[in-house]
């Protein structure tokens, strides 16, 4: 009897994740669900040995471990590598229950959203939730308000923790930008790209994962370059003011910041993205009630 095909591509990205990653692959493991699916990895530099339990480690799903490379996205790598036809992004610090593949994954198959996201509920702290106080009703204080949920559940922000887009979809996007710092605003680059394309992103209220935060050393340095993160997020969608106000609040929260060295590759990707917009950043933030 043939293996069943393979339908979901769950894409893990670690760098010095402690003991997260076996804990998320014993909740997935242990968890329920109905779709056939694969687990792939990537390894970004780790040092603290975060994934030399993988050598022995027994898991009744396909499971491969890629390292990351220079100048690629490592999620991208991942997806460039996926069997399956729905892509879920997922971070190492998560504990699943039965049930929540699928739930993530209706909306998209049933043609009522393009990408979606779970709810959350948390178990210690984030040190990398927010690095100032937000303007209200701001584009700093939406990014990181997960969920940003309006009257029909469709929300400007998947989350970097946990979203759902099938490949086909993903492609015709054209995956995941590479060159940001952190996952939090490369995911949120792909969640307004998606919006100004004419796609939906949709929260997922009836399924509830858990994210579990713990204190890992060596710390993750890349959470520094936040503001780097988001100045260039609106160079690649906003207009020229909102870049300016933008750089001036994160300057006003965490000093300078040096956004030459990725100029020409994100002025590119605006270039490229402009030609193929449906909507422009002025739809999306009335859409969502974004100040600007």
């Amino acid at each position: 009897m043939s293996a069943q095909p393979i339908l979901v591509s769950v894409i893990i990205s670690v760098q010095n994740e402690g003991i997260d990653l076996q804990t998320t692959l014993e909740s997935m493991k242990v968890s329920r669900v109905a779709y056939s699916y694969e687990v792939i990895i990537v390894d970004e530099g780790s040092v603290d040995g975060c994934c030399d339990f993988l050598i022995h480690y027994k898991f009744d799903k396909p499971l491969r471990k890629f390292k990351a490379q220079s100048g690629i996205s490592s999620r991208q790598l991942a997806a460039s590598h996926a069997l399956g036809s729905y892509l879920i992004f997922c971070s190492p610090r998560l504990y699943f229950e039965d049930g929540w593949m699928e739930a993530l994954l209706e909306p998209i198959q049933q043609g009522r959203a393009d990408c979606t996201s779970p709810s959350f509920t948390a178990q210690g702290r984030s040190d990398n939730v927010q690095r100032c106080e937000f303007p209200a009703g701001g584009l700093l204080a939406s990014i990181y308000n997960f969920p940003a949920v309006s009257e029909q559940d469709d929300i400007p922000w998947l989350s970097s923790d946990c979203f759902a887009v099938s490949l086909q979809t993903f492609q015709e996007l054209g995956g995941l930008l590479s060159g940001f710092f952190t996952k939090e605003i490369e995911t949120a680059e792909f969640s307004i790209r998606s919006w100004l394309l004419g796609r939906v992103c949709y929260h997922v209220p009836g399924i509830c994962l858990t994210l579990v935060f713990r204190y890992n050393y060596p710390p993750d340095e890349r959470v520094a370059y936040w503001g780097n993160d988001v100045i260039n997020l609106t160079r690649i969608h906003f207009e020229e003011e909102i870049i300016v106000k933008t750089r001036e609040l994160v300057l006003t929260c965490d000093g300078e910041h040096d956004v030459s060295a990725a100029q020409a590759e994100f002025d590119e990707a605006r270039e490229r993205y402009l030609k193929l917009r449906q909507y422009d950043s002025i739809w999306f933030a009335n859409r969502f009630d974004i100040l600007l």
